[in-house]
């Protein structure tokens, strides 16, 4: 199997300048650079820059898919919204990793697989890029994500605890069941996180929320937010501003009401038992789907016999007519027609008659092996 990377660079909050782009380009001579995408698959050869060192100082987003198995989605995200302190918990050595700059975040989700089929990576980061947009907001589900991927990846140890579950986890949007994939979560494994997750329309800030807290602001201090919202330079003081408010409307959970972690074992034994109990379901249903189909065929078949009852001696007659046509079609077409009559004869308790002139049938082409073998395989020995 040939080779095969993607790996694609998005800048987001500020575009890359045109010096920026002369130094990209020094590394990859094929690759499609704008001031917001830097893009390129490789068949051959391998990326020669630095993906980290580039989220560092250019990109907000970046995407890897390899067909050995590796799936790699970093983000970053300024420090003002979102620090490594404060998402600690979810951090972990390899596989969901977390580091600053002087001011960003870069966060970096990883999926591995010894088994992998083959694809490519075109779409995969626009349907991701809005788990930044989440994380900014402060959502903290893909970071649950990235840390459950891990986990049901084998790669923990199972007396581990769980970070904090976020709520929403059995209502994921689009993005985040896209993230879901791409980590290669198993079903099972997110159901079972899922259950001590709050739902999400708990923890969301309506609109009456947000007037009465502006209501409680002096008129100075709404005209220095909206003076800095309109001319300030920087894109995420709205997502700041949100961020501010749902902190004071919503303190932090207290600790004694929050569900009791789980460890990485239970998480899995959990898992496992609902995988069971799904599959169980899943076999469940095949079954009385087959059954049901095959009563419908049953009523169908009876139904088909019932309109050839009376013309038997006419069947008998089609079936020499085909037995001299001499091809295989006819031939499968005789093979048939000798069940219909076989089945009738069984019906009616003639089935020694139709035997008995099964076996002349035979007798009589007994030359024609092509024939026989049709007859022998269909059951119709004579």
């Amino acid at each position: 199997m040939s080779e095969y990377q993607y790996f694609e660079f998005q800048a987001i909050d500020q575009p890359l300048t045109a010096k920026d782009m002369t130094e990209l380009r020094r590394w990859s001579s094929r690759a499609e650079i704008t001031p917001t995408r830097f893009w390129n698959e490789y068949q051959w050869g391998d990326f020669k820059g630095s993906p980290r060192r580039w989220m560092e100082h250019y990109f907000d987003a970046f995407l890897h898919v390899a067909n050995w198995g590796t799936h790699w989605l970093m983000l970053r995200l300024p420090l003002a919204l979102l620090s490594e302190r404060e998402i600690g918990d979810y951090l972990l050595e390899d596989g969901m990793e977390g580091w600053q700059t002087a001011e960003h975040l870069v966060l970096s989700f990883i999926s591995q697989t010894d088994d992998p089929d083959w694809e490519e990576g075109h779409g995969w980061l626009s349907s991701l890029i809005g788990v930044r947009a989440s994380l900014m907001r402060g959502d903290r589900r893909s970071l649950y994500l990235g840390w459950l991927a891990q986990a049901g990846a084998g790669d923990l140890d199972e007396v581990a605890e769980e970070p904090p579950v976020p709520p929403g986890l059995g209502e994921l949007d689009a993005t985040h069941r896209v993230l879901a994939e791409f980590l290669r979560i198993p079903q099972d494994l997110l159901v079972t996180a899922s259950e001590s997750s709050a739902p999400l329309q708990e923890h969301a800030i309506g609109a009456a929320d947000i007037e009465r807290w502006l209501a409680e602001r002096s008129t100075a201090e709404k005209d220095a937010l909206l003076a800095e919202l309109l001319i300030g330079d920087q894109p995420y003081r709205l997502a700041e501003l949100r961020q501010r408010i749902e902190r004071e409307l919503q303190p932090g959970e207290d600790a004694e009401r929050s569900p009791a972690r789980r460890t990485v074992g239970q998480l899995l034994e959990r898992a496992e038992m609902l995988r069971r109990e799904r599959q169980e379901r899943e076999a469940a249903a095949r079954a009385a789907e087959q059954a049901r189909k095959s009563a419908e065929a049953a009523a169908a078949r009876k139904r088909y016999l019932t309109t050839l009852r009376g013309q038997e001696e006419a069947l008998w007659r089609k079936v020499d007519d085909l037995v001299e046509q001499r091809h295989a079609s006819a031939y499968q077409q005789v093979v048939e027609r000798l069940k219909d009559l076989r089945e009738l004869a069984e019906t009616d308790g003639a089935l020694e008659a139709f035997s008995a002139r099964l076996r002349r049938l035979r007798e009589q082409h007994s030359r024609k092996s092509a024939l026989m073998r049709r007859l022998d395989r269909g059951g119709l020995m004579g």
